[in-house]
């Protein structure tokens, strides 16, 4: 892509040049006056051939620039959905891995519940052990103490 002092020099001389044309017609035009009518139509036919082919050289050079364009376009579009693509892509792999995170969390909360169940099943099994045998230290007294009662003294 030219530069602006490229664009504008390019202007530029594309100006200097339609005016030598211009000045080219009207000098041409200035010595038709001394031309018979053959020699008058002579160059309007080679005016017009002229024209004619610049006239098809603009519509080449607007087909070209058509077709850059479409091209251009076409690789903008692409790229475009490129980036798209990438960024859906990237989006889901931060849902996942977000969602990785979130099922992280809880199986280690839930990891971390079953162990505090376990330690209080094992403190329940303790206390029942332990109470089990109170009760039959106190049963085995209180027994004792029954059979020293109903026993005869002597």
């Amino acid at each position: 892509m030219p530069t602006l002092s490229e664009s504008l020099a390019q202007l530029s001389d594309s100006l200097a040049k339609l005016s030598r044309r211009a000045k080219e017609a009207e000098d041409r035009a200035a010595a038709a006056r001394a031309q018979t009518h053959e020699q008058v139509q002579a160059r309007v036919a080679e005016t017009r051939a002229a024209a004619e082919r610049r006239r098809q050289e603009m519509i080449a050079r607007g087909a070209a620039a058509k077709s850059e364009l479409a091209s251009n376009w076409a690789q903008l579009r692409n790229q475009v959905h490129q980036e798209m693509e990438t960024i859906h892509a990237k989006m889901n792999e931060l849902r996942a891995e977000h969602e990785a995170d979130v099922a992280e969390r809880r199986a280690e909360w839930a990891e971390s519940y079953a162990l505090d169940a376990v330690d209080f099943a094992n403190d329940a099994i303790d206390e029942a052990e332990a109470a089990v045998l109170d009760a039959m230290d106190l049963r085995t007294k209180a027994d004792s103490k029954a059979d020293t009662k109903a026993a005869p003294p002597g």
